[in-house]
Parts: C-alpha cells; structure tokens; sequence
C-alpha cells in the first residue's frame, strides 16, 4: 500500500505536474498541427515513478557541511532543553511539553543561531512558547534554560497554549494558527 501512496503523492508534487501538464499541452499542440516535430520535454525530464527516480545531487559540500554543523547544534540545544522539560515534569510544573514556555539565555554564537531559527524553536522542542535572550555575560556557561509554564488556553485543535485562544468569533477555541489553518481548509471548501 506505502508503494502506491508514494506513487500518489509523488504524481502531485507541483514540479511533476507542471511538468505533466507541459507535455500533454505539447502533445495537444502536435496533434492539432499548431506545432511540428517531436514532442520534447525541456532539457529536464521528470520520472513517470518515484521508484525510478533518483536522490538529488549535493552541489555544495562546503554548504551542506555548514548546515550539519547548524542543525547538529541545534541538535544539541534541544537536548538541554528536554532535560528541562524532564526536569519540570518532574517537579509537577508541566504534565505534557506543549504546556511549557522555554526560557533560553544564550551567549553571542548560539545566541545569532537561535535566533536565526526563532520561529521554529517551538516546533524543535515540541513546546507552546519559546523566549530567547542574549547572555552577556562572559563567564559561566553558554546556554541556560528556564522551564515555566505556558500563558494562555490550550488549543482545542492543536494542544497548543496560546494568549490568543478564545479572542477569534468562528472559532473561540482555537488558537491564531489554527484559525488561519481553518479559514484555508474553508476557503478550499473543506469546512462548512
């Protein structure tokens, strides 16, 4: 079943379509004489399948290696974070990650990175609320993070607490990504 969901999904990637697209309307054109020869599609040519598709090629080692080096650190920030977590759910502040909002204080360089991925920590530390300050001071160490618990109401739709639940009219119980999540969902007709 896996085989034909990847087939699925991969026939609807925008890129695969458009290429789709492209060539029917190639094919549309020879067919009613508008254009001669051979249909040809570009000098990028799509795979019919994702299991005849190939992995993409690093163009950049030196960049890739600056990602590792990015996310591998990342990495270990979010490991200090869950020992906080730990830590809080164990002294009864929190029951589940998404009721905590992370303190983070951090000197200059994990600081600029951080700060850099500001609005993906929550998602990184699976938590409601992140603050991030710069550490000034030199001595001590480079990261210190404070567990409390998250402002606001838990989202009905995605557990997620929020100072902003219960100030939206259509949806009182939702949080503001999941009211702009819903009115796209409706806008397509999903929801009436």
């Amino acid at each position: 079943m896996l085989s034909f969901t990847a087939d699925e999904i991969w026939e609807n990637l925008p890129e695969v379509k458009a290429y789709h697209a492209f060539v029917a309307e190639k094919e549309a054109a020879v067919a009613e004489g508008r254009e001669g020869g051979a249909v040809r599609g570009g000098t990028h040519m799509v795979p019919p399948s994702v299991h005849v598709a190939e992995f993409p090629v690093v163009l950049s080692a030196g960049r890739e290696a600056s990602l590792l080096e990015r996310w591998s650190r990342l990495f270990e920030v979010r490991d200090i974070v869950l020992r906080g977590l730990e830590e809080a759910r164990a002294a009864k502040l929190i029951g589940s990650s998404l009721e905590a909002h992370v303190r983070l204080e951090a000197r200059r360089p994990t600081f600029e990175l951080l700060e850099s991925y500001r609005e993906e920590l929550r998602y990184l530390f699976i938590v409601s609320q992140v603050s991030l300050t710069l550490l000034e001071e030199e001595a001590g160490e480079d990261l210190r993070v404070t567990v409390d618990r998250a402002s606001g109401q838990k989202c009905e739709r995605c557990w997620n607490y929020s100072t902003l639940v219960g100030t939206f009219t259509r949806y009182p119980t939702a949080c503001e990504r999941c009211v702009e999540a819903l009115a796209e969902i409706e806008a397509e007709g999903g929801v009436s």
